[in-house]
């Protein structure tokens, strides 16, 4: 089997080709587990890996002689992750536009095939859903995006559901509400604002807030999310009752929820001064605090229990199992 992984060198990406090499196989379309043989990283910066059943591409999905090499291995699974985040497709939607849109379209010609329709697994976000929202949004709400990522992903969902009921893909959503924890450097992510409370407190450096105590958001662990994304990879057509996007369930936390946790693991007191950023408060005001999916259960798919097993989990990767009080 061969896998194509878009966006590789990111923080999912890098993730996902761990898990993925260390699981060894996917199932295929007759639901058949079934050896990966190579796994095809594609991104403009990738980390080097030294394993036989790599091969890295470091170029565009906009650039042609690319698209040609990939349609010629022709993969017969695709994880597209390459995207624009939502601060930085505020500042050029037009940017934006060309990762989040167009290079998912250059994808879907470039690999589709309605004889051997490869699966296209996609994580969208919990940016379509925006304006009045209630207390807990399902996977069927009405989206009304507030901010450009957010309309790009919306549009994504409709391509993706489009090229599978053409024949050409077999494509499968997740939408992903904060993923922790990024294990920097730091950037202007509205995740990795927040992941900055748990880098600095466990590594006993004083942090900023840029959220008020009270403000609560949907949060989920890197390793959740690349275990939901090979389940649903995984996950018979017949069992998504002919929806492809659904919800990734979340673990709604405030900003006192973080730190109090923080205290427990590191067994610390974390130095953290809120200072609230009027512009990324207006980004998850818009978000659902409550996010959550029906039929996830179904498949597999699920939520973090606790905010200490997200702590946790970015200790195990960043090599900080110890307090550092």
């Amino acid at each position: 089997m061969r896998i194509l992984i878009t966006g590789a060198g990111g923080f999912i990406g890098t993730t996902l080709t761990a898990a993925l090499l260390q699981a060894g196989s996917l199932k295929n379309a007759k639901g058949v587990s079934e050896k990966i043989d190579e796994i095809l990283l594609l991104d403009t910066h990738l980390p080097d890996i030294s394993d036989p059943r790599i091969t890295s591409m470091q170029a565009s999905i906009a650039d042609r002689e690319t698209r040609m090499r990939i349609a010629a291995w022709k993969p017969h699974s695709v994880f597209h992750l390459a995207a624009v985040l939502t601060s930085a497709a505020e500042a050029d939607p037009a940017a934006a536009l060309a990762v989040n849109v167009l290079s998912l379209a250059d994808m879907i010609e470039t690999v589709g095939n309605r004889t051997a329709p490869p699966r296209l697994i996609f994580p969208s976000s919990i940016a379509v859903f925006g304006g009045l929202l209630p207390d807990n949004v399902d996977d069927d709400h009405l989206q009304r995006p507030q901010t450009t990522y957010g309309t790009h992903k919306a549009i994504a969902e409709l391509m993706l559901a489009d090229a599978t009921r053409l024949g050409l893909i077999d494509a499968r959503a997740l939408r992903l509400p904060i993923v922790l924890v990024h294990p920097g450097p730091p950037t202007q992510s509205v995740s990795d604002r927040i992941a900055g409370l748990v880098r600095d407190s466990v590594a006993g450096q004083p942090s900023v807030c840029p959220l008020r105590p009270d403000t609560k958001v949907p949060v989920v662990s890197v390793d959740t999310v690349v275990r939901n994304l090979i389940t649903l990879h995984d996950t018979d057509s017949t069992a998504l009752r002919g929806k492809r996007a659904l919800n990734q369930p979340a673990l709604t936390v405030s900003m006192e929820d973080i730190v109090t946790a923080l205290t427990i693991v590191t067994d610390t007191t974390p130095q953290v001064t809120f200072e609230p950023d009027a512009e990324l408060k207006k980004i998850v005001d818009g978000w659902p605090k409550g996010f959550i999916s029906t039929r996830a259960p179904s498949i597999g798919v699920t939520a973090d229990k606790t905010f200490d097993e997200i702590i946790l989990s970015y200790q195990r990767h960043s090599g900080r199992e110890t307090s550092t009080a």
